[in-house]
């Protein structure tokens, strides 16, 4: 009777484990120093990055406290010394969410003060990426209001127009194409004024209660422009 001959076994993964772990342990004594400043660099760049959230938290709270009070300050009618204090504000506080607001604020406090040629910079920047932010509409007419005021109708049609096909909210886009055809109209320009209107009037149910009085608006330019071209 034969006996079987048994074959060698190769390491199983539990010598793996325990060789691996000595290995390690090996390593870590004679590296200790560079065990030691490794944790230490690890420890410290965690709590960088959580003094780096803090400290981006403390900010955000002071920039809308510093707001708040600036609204007061806009509130109490004193728009000269509150233009100084939103400029100071958008300087230091600009890049956080809170400098939309800041630049409107500031655009609707310069046209207030008939310093249109002023209010376009902030107007422009807030009005950047107005259809992913509510203020940004608003910034958008006030930039519209603001390049009228300096005689740039072109200017200010573009963005009335762009108000209009981009907008998210419908009453929005409908005051932006309406804008947009009176300024047309006012330019003799009717036959672009009954187009802007029919894209209002694409915007209105048939039985809306506004239609009826942009479809007049819409007739009585197109009447216009036939006359002037007749």
């Amino acid at each position: 009777m034969t006996t079987a001959t048994r074959r060698p076994q190769g390491p199983t993964a539990d010598d793996k484990f325990v060789a691996t772990s000595l290995q390690f342990l090996a390593w870590a004594r004679n590296n200790t120093r560079a065990l030691i400043l490794g944790i230490a660099a690890i420890g410290l760049f965690a709590a960088g990055i959580l003094y780096y959230l803090d400290y981006r938290q403390d900010v955000q709270d002071f920039a809308s406290t510093n707001l708040q009070n600036l609204r007061f300050e806009l509130n109490s009618g004193n728009t000269s010394q509150t233009i100084e204090s939103l400029r100071t504000y958008i300087a230091r506080f600009g890049s956080t969410r809170y400098g939309t607001e800041a630049r409107v604020l500031l655009a609707h406090s310069l046209l207030l003060q008939n310093r249109a040629g002023e209010a376009i910079g902030p107007a422009s920047e807030a009005a950047k990426n107005f259809g992913s932010d509510p203020l940004g509409v608003r910034a958008a007419f006030l930039l519209a209001a603001a390049q009228e005021q300096v005689g740039d109708t072109p200017a200010a049609i573009d963005v009335y127009l762009r108000i209009g096909s981009e907008a998210r909210l419908t009453p929005e886009r409908i005051r932006g194409y309406d804008a947009a055809a009176q300024l047309y109209a006012a330019g003799g320009d009717g036959a672009r004024a009954a187009q802007v209107y029919g894209e209002i009037l694409a915007l209105l149910p048939e039985d809306g209660p506004g239609r009826a009085f942009y479809e007049m608006q819409a007739a009585d330019v197109s009447a216009e422009a036939i006359n002037i071209s007749g």
